[in-house]
C-alpha cells in the first residue's frame, strides 16, 4: 500500500513557499502557547539535549523555536518562506531564524546534537529521502532527531481519504487545477523510510493537541470545528474524540512524532 497523496486546488498553493507548518495566528504569542498543549511537547522535554545545539528543520514562524528557548534550549530554526522568517523577526528582532532550505543547507557536517523536523517532510512529491540525507549530514553522530508527518489513521482510511478522492475527482471533471499537498503514511510506511535513511526507532508518540483543543478530527471535518474557539472541537466532535479515545489515542490522531537516532553502523561507515 503507498500513502495516501493529498491534492488541493492549486491557487491555494500558488506563490507559497512555506511546507505546512502549524500556526496562523494574528498574534505569534498565541501560537507559542499552543506548544505546551500538544501532545509532543513532553517528548521533546524528555529527548531533546539542554546542552549541544538543536535545530529546527522548517521552522515557519518560530513558535517551536520560541518556545524551547524559554525552557532553556539552545535552538535556532531555518525556513524557507522568507515572509515566515520576517513575521518572526517583527515579533522578536533577536529570533535565531535564517532563511534556507532544508534539503540543501550551508551548516557544517556534525553541527547539531538534535534536529526537529515538524509537519515538513511529507510536502515533498519526490519524497522525504533527499531531505533525510540532510539530515543525517547536519546530525553529531550520536544525534536525535525528532519527526513528525500526518499520520493514516483509521478514520481516515475509512472514511475521510474516500470523502477526498471523491472531491478530487469532482474537481478534475469540472476542469479545477490541481497541485500536490502532502503524503500521508501509515506508521509502518514511515518508519520504514527512517530505517532506509539510516536511523533507529525510539518510540512513536501521537501527535495532536490535548483537549480541549484537537489537531486530527479539526483538520479533516470543517463540520466537526467550533465556530467560536480556534483549534477547538463542536459538541458532536467532543462527543466522536471521546468515543475513538476509549479504544485508542491513534484512531484519530492528526500525526505521528518518531524520536530517532542516528544508526552507529551507518554513521561509522
Amino acid at each position: 500500500m503507498k500513502p495516501h497523496k493529498r491534492y488541493v486546488l492549486a491557487s491555494l498553493l500558488e506563490g507559497s513557499e512555506a511546507l505546512g507548518q502549524l500556526g496562523g495566528a494574528d498574534d505569534l504569542e498565541e501560537d507559542i502557547a499552543t506548544c505546551p498543549l500538544q501532545t509532543i511537547d513532553s517528548a521533546f522535554r524528555q529527548y531533546l539535549p539542554l546542552e549541544g545545539r538543536i535545530l529546527e528543520a522548517g521552522a515557519g514562524r518560530g513558535r517551536w523555536v520560541f518556545h524551547l528557548r524559554r525552557l532553556g534550549y539552545d535552538i535556532q530554526g531555518i525556513e524557507l518562506a522568507g515572509s515566515e522568517v520576517r513575521f518572526a523577526k517583527t515579533f522578536d528582532p533577536s529570533a535565531p531564524l535564517i532563511v534556507g532550505n532544508v534539503l540543501k543547507t550551508s551548516f557544517p557536517d556534525h553541527s547539531f546534537a538534535a534536529i526537529i523536523s515538524l509537519g515538513v517532510l511529507e510536502h515533498f512529491e519526490e519524497g522525504p529521502q533527499e531531505a533525510l540525507g540532510e539530515v543525517r549530514r547536519l546530525l553529531a553522530r550520536d544525534g536525535t532527531f525528532l519527526v513528525t508527518v500526518p499520520t493514516r489513521n483509521l478514520l481516515r482510511f475509512l472514511l475521510i481519504d474516500r470523502m477526498k478522492h471523491l472531491q478530487i475527482f469532482v474537481r478534475r471533471m469540472l476542469g479545477r487545477r490541481l497541485a500536490f499537498e502532502e503524503y500521508r503514511y501509515t506508521r509502518k510506511q514511515f518508519t520504514a523510510i527512517l530505517l532506509d535513511a539510516g536511523f533507529t526507532v525510539v518510540e512513536m508518540v501521537p501527535d495532536d493537541f490535548r483537549p480541549p483543543k484537537n489537531m486530527g478530527l479539526y483538520t479533516d471535518s470543517r463540520f466537526l470545528r467550533s465556530n467560536s474557539r480556534r483549534w477547538e472541537l463542536n459538541g458532536a466532535g467532543r462527543m466522536l474524540k471521546s468515543f475513538m479515545d476509549l479504544f485508542s489515542p491513534w484512531l484519530s490522531c492528526s500525526g505521528t512524532l518518531w524520536v530517532c537516532r542516528v544508526r552507529t553502523e551507518r554513521a561509522s561507515a
